[in-house]
């Protein structure tokens, strides 16, 4: 019933970094832009990107991707690529959480942002990127997909860790 691609890198979101989907790089400003090129940046990562929205929107399933590597939590639907619309049947992408990093830091610290909405991409955030430890817990159902995000951060107290629930929620429904 249900197709859920899991990319290495992230749909819907950018730190600018070398192997992601989207040409992006981390500009002077602070935001994510188009003015410094990417080092080897290869256009054939995002026609290839390009195509997989597409097939998945172009589903009668929900379009989800699931990934982890920009060490957040988030939610959101990608509406729209450049020409491409996929508001028909917008895909769903879920960063479902950091197990955990450590007491140096996040890694946006390191690469100097946090994960942002790439260029020519537009996003409908249920949940813009958290950075903190987390998880999330995924039901799949005949005719639907529901997530509970989970978090915690160090320096937090440890006693939290006893009685987590859920401070988020997202459901996905198949449509008819």
């Amino acid at each position: 019933h249900h197709v859920v691609n899991l990319p290495s890198t992230p749909i819907g979101w950018s730190a600018g970094k070398w192997g992601e989907w989207y040409p992006d790089l981390l500009q002077s400003d602070g935001k994510l832009g188009l003015t410094k090129p990417k080092y080897f940046w290869q256009t054939g990562w995002g026609a290839q990107h390009d195509r997989l929205l597409t097939a998945a929107s172009s589903m009668q399933r929900i379009p989800l991707f699931l990934s982890g590597d920009l060490h957040a939590l988030a939610e959101g639907k990608v509406l729209r690529r450049g020409r491409l619309d996929f508001r028909r049947n917008p895909i769903a992408s879920v960063l479902t959480g950091p197990i955990s990093t450590g007491p140096l830091g996040w890694p946006s610290s390191a690469r100097g942002t946090p994960p942002q909405t790439p260029t020519g991409l537009e996003v409908e955030e249920g949940l813009k990127p958290l950075e903190k430890n987390g998880f999330s817990i995924i039901d799949f159902t005949d005719d639907r997909v529901e997530f509970q995000f989970f978090s915690w951060k160090l320096g937090e107290p440890e006693e939290l860790l006893n009685k987590l629930e859920p401070f988020h929620r997202l459901r996905l429904e198949r449509k008819a």
